[in-house]
Parts: C-alpha cells; structure tokens; sequence
C-alpha cells in the first residue's frame, strides 16, 4: 500500500502546504523537473525549507534523513508540499512521464548526494507477469474403471482438477496419482496420459487454455493440492460457466487467473482444509455466520471466547477451527479487529471522547486500546482524530 504525502509518516520530513501554487507568492526561484526514471542513485539537499508542486502526472518522493543511512521512506506527492532543510530527497515517475517544480529562495543552496553505498532505488511497477488471453475448452467428464488415455501434447495449458476418485497420469515419463481435489497442469508440449486407478472411476474437470507467464516450471509437471480458497475459486468459475450473464466469460477469463496466482503462491501461503462434504460446509457458513452476528450485536460489551462457546455450545477447538478455516484468522482477532474498526467510526462521529470509546468498546483501559489501535493503523487514536479534524 502506497503512503502519501498527506500522511502523519510524513511529518518528519516536511508537510502540506494546500492544493495552491504558491511558488510566486513566497519564492523567486522556480526548478521544472520532467521525470520519466523509474530509479534513482542520489539525492538532492536543500540548506532551506523548499516547496514542490506535482504538475503533471503519479509522482514517488523518494526521502531520508541521512543519505549515509541505507532507511528510506517513499510517499506519493499529494498537494503542494514542504520539505524541510537537511532532508535528503529525490523523484521517481510512476506513470510513463510526470512534472514537478522546486521552489526556493535565490539565496538557498543544493547539493547532490549518493544514495547509501551508491545504492540504487528502483520503483518496482505494478504491471501483470500472467496473460491468460483465452479458454479453448472446459468439460466434466465421468470416467469408467477402464478408462484408459494412451497421451498426447499440444501446444495448449490443460488443467485438471480431480473431483471424485482417483486418477493416474504420467507427465514426460514421469507418474503420478491424483485423488480428490488434486489438481494438475500441464505446459504447452508437455507429453501427458491420463487412466483410472485400481479399477475405480474418476470424474474429473478439464480445462484448455492459452496463457503467458513467467517461470512456468513452478506450476507444471507437479501435483497440488486444493485448499478452501482454490476450491472456492473453482467452483465459481464452473458456476459462471453456467450462466449467461453479460461479461460472464470475462468473469471466467478472471477466476482462471486467480486460480493459477495462487498455484504460484502455493508455497507462500497457509492453505486451508476444505471441508469433508458440502452438508459439512453448508453447517460451517450457517454457523460462522451465527457467530459473527453474535459478535456483531455484543461489539460494546467484553465478550470473551468461553461466552461464545458457552452460547452456542460448541468446543473452544471448534470456534478456533471454524474461524481458521473460513476467515484465515482467530476469533480473538477477530473481535479485536471488528472493535479496533468501529472505534474508528466512533471517533469521526466525534460524539464520545477517545476514553469513552475505549470505554464503551469494552476496552480493559484506555492505554491497552490506544496500543492495539497503534498496531493496527500505525497512528495512535489521538492522532487519527487530529488528522480528521485538522
């Protein structure tokens, strides 16, 4: 998440001046800048406060107190803003190109420096590394305990996903068996067979694609297994399939995409387990959504894990478990965060003082609920309700 440099992080190195150009009225020294680097190596240090205006275009500052020291900060200009004396700062272009102009006295000096150690910052752009430009084909298909496929390659992606039972492939010479909810990929001229196992029948989903991405060995040629979220995922792009709702196929074209992010994400993330049979789901939604709104109607008392489970009578495990499955977080922190969120309505309300929420949040003191709130925002409650009113 990009900071700006309206931000409270901000104020060690200057602030906002307003959305005015007052170059003229307090300055007669003016510096246009056209920016298209997407890195830098030096700093620029000013012995007096300066200003900059952003003119044209997504501008990053780049800003350090002490270019000897390899910490740097990286905001996004925001307004006219003041850098102070001292602060060593330079510009990175986010969009193609951009302008801003420096404004100071005659009389203030600069001078160029190198990063720490000569380093090198570079902007890192937010730009896609997976193009999936079409589905060819997508089927469910029911085999028999003779099924039997004696392999081919093809200049296509081929997913499959195994639904019920289990299915033998082998991939450039290589086996594998795929049970339920394992998934498979295999690249363009990837030489595959596919047959039933131990004389049982598989049912399986099939899709065709072409795709572009990067590092392609990560994904293909390798079994994995889906968690609730892969699971999820495919469900959706099966029931979009079924509809015919305008842009559905785009929709489809975007969950196709999501699933193969995460097969690339797989060995980063906390995957969890899918639940046993769809009855078993059903249950789970039916009571997580329970609970949340229990939470939700009790949000300005103590409310403690044992009055849950005491309420709905179910096991401490099981609550843990239920939110761990299906939120990815606990049910303390879960309460915590509904609070810690709520209590940033309360104060843009400005009705109650920031005792009194911590108070009416169930908060045990006012100084644990300004550190919770800290490490949740970054920025004591104090100074949130200042930057609201200010």
């Amino acid at each position: 998440m990009f900071n700006k440099t309206t931000s409270h992080l901000f104020q060690k190195y200057g602030g906002i001046l307003g959305d005015f150009n007052i170059s003229k009225q307090t300055h007669n020294n003016h510096i246009e800048l056209k920016l298209k680097n997407k890195k830098i190596d030096s700093y620029y240090i000013y012995d007096e406060d300066i200003t900059i205006t952003k003119n044209d275009g997504i501008v990053m500052l780049v800003v350090a107190l002490n270019p000897e020291d390899e910490n740097y900060e990286q905001f996004v200009i925001h307004r006219t803003i003041r850098i102070k004396a001292g602060v060593a700062f330079n510009f990175i272009s986010i969009t193609t190109t951009s302008k801003i102009e420096i404004n100071s006295s005659k009389k203030a000096k600069r001078r160029i420096t190198h990063t720490f150690a000569k380093r090198t910052i570079t902007y890192e752009r937010i730009t896609p590394n997976i193009s999936i430009n079409e589905i060819y084909a997508y089927y469910y298909q029911v085999t028999n305990a003779n099924y039997s496929f004696p392999g081919e390659s093809h200049d296509m992606w081929e997913l499959t996903f195994i639904d019920n039972g289990t299915l033998q492939t082998e991939v450039d010479q290589e086996l594998f068996v795929l049970e339920g909810f394992d998934i498979m990929l295999y690249a363009p001229n990837q030489y595959h067979t596919q047959s039933t196992y131990n004389n049982k029948s598989c049912s399986y989903l099939t899709i065709m694609f072409d795709m572009e991405c990067a590092q392609e060995e990560l994904i293909s040629k390798r079994k994995f297994h889906a968690s609730r979220d892969i699971h999820s995922i495919i469900n959706n792009l099966v029931k979009t399939s079924n509809t015919e709702i305008y842009y559905d196929t785009e929709l489809m074209l975007c969950y196709l995409k999501e699933l193969i992010i995460k097969l690339f994400q797989f060995d980063f993330l906390l995957n969890t387990s899918i639940a046993s049979t769809p009855m078993q789901q059903k249950f789970e939604n039916e009571l997580l959504n329970e609970v949340i709104l229990f939470i939700n109607e009790n949000i300005y008392k103590t409310l403690t894990i044992e009055e849950i489970c005491l309420h709905f009578s179910i096991s401490r495990s099981s609550l843990q478990t239920l939110f761990k499955n299906n939120l990815n977080t606990a049910p303390k922190q879960y309460i915590s965060d509904i609070k810690l969120n709520k209590s940033k309505l309360l104060i843009k309300e400005s009705i109650y003082t920031i005792s009194e929420i911590s108070n009416k949040l169930g908060f045990a003191s006012i100084h644990y609920f300004s550190r919770k709130f800290k490490q949740q925002f970054g920025i004591t409650p104090t100074d949130y309700a200042k930057k609201i009113y200010n």
